[in-house]
């Protein structure tokens, strides 16, 4: 029997963002994806059409409008990824079950992580123009500039996400407080995660033109290929992220030496993590 529809709030009309796996648009911020407590990703979509959230082998929901972008992530600390939307249109953050907010507006770029190390993920904005990060209740900073792509993650292994950006012409990276080096090229995507055994998340890019994953001072292999989208996660329970993509003309998954499936349509939006 087919659940029915929780259309969660109601949305004035507003573009429908993708992430592009090219660098013509705002990635989607995934700051969590195990949505039933597990310890794997699990792989997951939004279909922007009828906010429908589907999670495989575990739920199918309907929240939020169209115009609604995904936010995912664990909002209560329970270690468990919480269903999430933002609706630029009126900065407005809701959590199933959790949470109803404003914070943010309609250039923002949604960034949600766990920015002050409470175990749980925190509502923030990244705006784009002026380079303005705003974390609710946590902090308020510049650090960017206009076309930098949000890329937080816990880069020192300390448990909190820290503030950080990919600018995709030079290549740069610049973790706030931390470091600032060069790795990858023009229309790399940035795919940072914990690829090795040390704690951490280690700088990576994704070059869709030719399937290369490179991540810095690890590895380099090729998997997946152009207008793939990148979903890498930790899809084994191993504590380490495999690379993985989504062909989204097909459904098709595909993760590095484990496992391809078909989940999923033209126009969804990958939600792993």
């Amino acid at each position: 029997m087919s659940p029915s529809p929780d259309p969660g709030p109601t949305a004035v009309p507003f573009p429908t963002p993708r992430p592009l796996p090219t660098g013509d648009g705002p990635l989607v911020i995934i700051a969590a994806g195990d949505y039933d407590g597990d310890g794997t990703s699990d792989i997951a979509i939004f279909r922007p059409e009828n906010a429908c959230w589907n999670i495989k082998g575990v739920t199918r929901a309907y929240f939020g409008s169209p115009g609604d972008q995904p936010v995912p992530g664990d909002y209560d600390g329970d270690d468990t990824t919480d269903i999430g939307i933002y609706r630029p249109t009126l900065g407005l953050w809701a959590v199933k079950n959790v949470t109803r907010l404003y914070f943010g507006a309609a250039a923002d770029q949604p960034v949600p992580n766990d920015y002050n190390g409470d175990g749980i993920c925190e509502p923030g904005i990244f705006r784009i123009q002026s380079g303005l990060w705003a974390v609710r209740d946590t902090t308020r900073t510049y650090f960017g500039q206009p076309d930098d792509r949000p890329v937080p993650r816990d880069y020192a292994g300390d448990g909190t996400a820290e503030i950080a950006l990919y600018r995709e012409k030079i290549g740069l990276w610049a973790i706030k407080d931390l470091s600032r080096f060069y790795f990858g090229t023009e229309n790399d995507i940035p795919v940072p995660g914990d690829y090795d055994e040390f704690i951490g998340y280690e700088p990576a890019v994704f070059r869709s033109d030719s399937g290369l994953w490179a991540v810095r001072g690890i590895t380099r292999l090729y998997f997946g290929g152009s207008r793939d989208y990148p979903v890498p996660a930790d899809y084994d329970g191993d504590y380490l992220d495999d690379p993985g993509i989504f062909r989204d003309s097909s459904g098709l998954w595909a993760v590095s030496g484990l496992t391809r499936t078909y989940y999923g349509r033209s126009g969804d939006i990958p939600l792993a993590r």
